[in-house]
């Protein structure tokens, strides 16, 4: 099977090259290799040059804080556009063309996606599309169902549910959350982050109001693997096991590492985030899908066991 994969230099895309090279024909699509999504004309060549049977779309711009600056520059050019039917875009008239090249939130998680999806949709092929915890808003009391209506907070989560949208129905979108446990040589995890925080400062401050399901990255690359061969459409929760805060996650990694665990002082959301973007900040997921269909995820404390090794 051939796989056209975007974002392949990213954190995901590089452990999803590095496993799984071997059994699949995996041909990187990133800005790297001198295609940016947001041309269509050149994104169209490339994909028809290759042919792949599936895309598994994985690139994205994901700084929640630089997505939040680009909101008011892309909403005055939908709106200039006419393209915004209340919190809906109309797919149908927006120009791709007048978002070529562009580094906005906008132009590409949403309008590269939709050129992804386009050439999928005319020439029969299938796209997995990588989506996040961040287009709900964090206000449940129980964990996210794929069934839950997205209600995003912030432009981050808005422009990937927007291009969730962009799909067909033998699509598949895949919602991950907090992917820990690969030591990229181009960006570090939450876990490497913070054992790197905890080593070398005297203080970390972390914050007990936030939940988060924390997704070991080896099953994220597995599990997109497993629904491939399942031939999985619809959404799907590739999540881990495991609803936890940022202080408990330094609490675990300090005994992990004998690291003291007096170096770690708690914060509030309110105060770590003040002047930034909106966040969703109690989003835990359920993976019972994935589960039913046959996909066990690694409890997040194995996991830190297994990275250590």
């Amino acid at each position: 099977m051939k796989i056209v994969l975007t974002g392949a230099t990213g954190l995901v895309g590089s452990r999803f090259f590095d496993l799984l090279k071997s059994k699949y024909e995996i041909i990187p699509l990133s800005s790297s290799y001198g295609i940016d999504i947001t041309d269509a004309k050149k994104t169209n060549k490339f994909l028809s040059d290759k042919n792949p049977d599936i895309i598994v779309h994985l690139a994205a711009k994901t700084n929640v804080d630089a997505c939040e600056d680009d909101r008011e520059n892309d909403l005055k050019k939908l709106k200039k556009a006419k393209l915004l039917e209340g919190k809906d875009i109309d797919f149908e008239n927006l120009n791709k063309e007048a978002w070529k090249n562009s580094s906005s939130a906008f132009g590409i998680n949403v309008v590269g996606t939709k050129n992804l999806s386009d050439w999928v949709a005319e020439n029969d092929r299938k796209i997995i599309y990588v989506s996040t915890d961040f287009i709900f808003d964090g206000q449940k009391e129980s964990p996210y169902s794929e069934e839950d209506i997205p209600t995003p907070v912030d432009w981050y989560g808005q422009t990937k549910l927007w291009g969730e949208k962009t799909l067909g129905e033998h699509d598949l979108v895949v919602r991950i959350a907090y992917p820990f446990g690969y030591k990229s040589p181009l960006k570090r995890d939450l876990i490497w982050t913070l054992v790197e925080l905890l080593r070398t400062k005297e203080i970390v401050e972390l914050v007990s109001d936030q939940t988060i399901t924390p997704t070991f990255i080896d099953d994220i690359a597995y599990g997109l693997d497993f629904l491939i061969n399942k031939d999985t459409s619809g959404i799907i929760n590739l999540v881990g096991n495991n609803f936890i805060s940022p202080r408990d996650i330094g609490v675990a990694l300090a005994r992990e590492y004998n690291i003291p665990e007096t170096k770690i002082e708690l914060t509030t959301r309110g105060k770590l985030y003040k002047g930034r973007a909106a966040r969703p900040f109690n989003v835990s997921m359920k993976n019972d899908k994935l589960v039913s269909l046959g996909f066990q995820m690694t409890d997040f404390f194995e996991a830190l066991k297994k990275i250590k090794q």
